[in-house]
């Protein structure tokens, strides 16, 4: 039985810059989990890994942030680097400022929080990180135009809230008090603003001067890689897991039951393959130490 978070926040400073969150499981596990949510208007810790978080803490050290700009985190944005890049940093530092310690440590992430957590493991900031877990988040690959442009936009109405959890989970209408607490989130102070000014672009920026093709920034990626695609996805094409995971020399793919975001509405399927991920690569490590 899957259960939910009953836990309150933690929260801590980066100077200016709060950061709010979740600290579970055994303070002495060899192996601490990350979980980044995904980047949708309303979305939060809570809203993303509430039924999840508790799977995962029976056998793992699980630290849940708010990222900057959503829910009881600092309302914030950066333009002067990509933003999985720029997220990577503060969740560095927030682990190094709380002093988590552990011989490895994993980042898992849901759709934007996904790529966040891949550039992570291939960039390798701060400590190194063991490995990394995208569900549902392709690094710009593969997106379904019309849909994900859908996410895009938001005018903070509860009705506008329950039509972006639609394009994460299978069925909305099961879904009535998640929407009403995305739809709160929604309306905190500058978290819209956060969001909306991070595709603002400058008239005289470079357009050519972006990053390098995504199979190479991939194959520079030496920690594996897990990669999850909901099969009824309707954001991101079919198959797209498969050809990300090819690009990373140690890159897997999986599909599990449920859309975008099934760590929302179908946590168990998750769990499971976070978990069977999780405990191969430590052993893997074992092997090699």
């Amino acid at each position: 039985m899957i259960g939910a978070v009953n836990k309150n926040m933690l929260t801590t400073s980066l100077g200016a810059i709060e950061i709010a969150y979740y600290d579970v499981g055994p303070r002495d596990a060899e192996d601490v989990i990350v979980l980044l949510h995904d980047g949708a208007y309303g979305s939060s810790a809570k809203l993303a890994w509430e039924k999840v978080m508790p799977e995962l803490a029976e056998r793992f050290r699980v630290i849940a942030p708010d990222l900057v700009g959503y829910g009881s985190s600092s309302k914030a944005t950066f333009f002067d680097r990509p933003p999985q890049a720029a997220h990577g940093d503060v969740i560095a530092a927030f682990l190094a400022n709380v002093g988590i310690e552990a011989p490895r440590i994993h980042a898992v992430g849901s759709s934007f929080g996904g790529s966040a957590a891949v550039t992570a493991a291939r960039l390798q900031v701060g400590r190194p990180w063991a490995s990394a877990v995208s569900i549902g988040g392709s690094l710009g690959h593969g997106r379904n135009g019309d849909a994900f442009d859908e996410l895009q936009r938001y005018d903070q109405s509860l009705e506008d809230a329950r039509r972006i959890t639609g394009l994460l989970v299978e069925d909305v209408d099961q879904w009535e008090t998640h929407v009403k607490e995305r739809h709160a989130n929604g309306l905190l102070p500058g978290h819209w603003e956060a969001l909306s000014a991070a595709r603002v672009k400058a008239p005289q920026r470079d357009a050519a001067a972006g990053p390098p093709p995504l199979a190479d920034r991939l194959a520079s990626c030496h920690a594996p890689v897990l990669f999850v695609e909901g099969e009824n996805d309707q954001l991101l094409v079919r198959g797209w897991t498969e050809e990300l995971a090819a690009m990373v020399p140690n890159g897997r793919a999986v599909t599990v039951p449920g859309a975008h975001c099934p760590n929302i509405d179908r946590p168990e399927g998750v769990v499971e393959v976070v978990v069977n991920f999780v405990e191969s690569v430590s052993s893997e490590s074992q092997v090699l130490s």
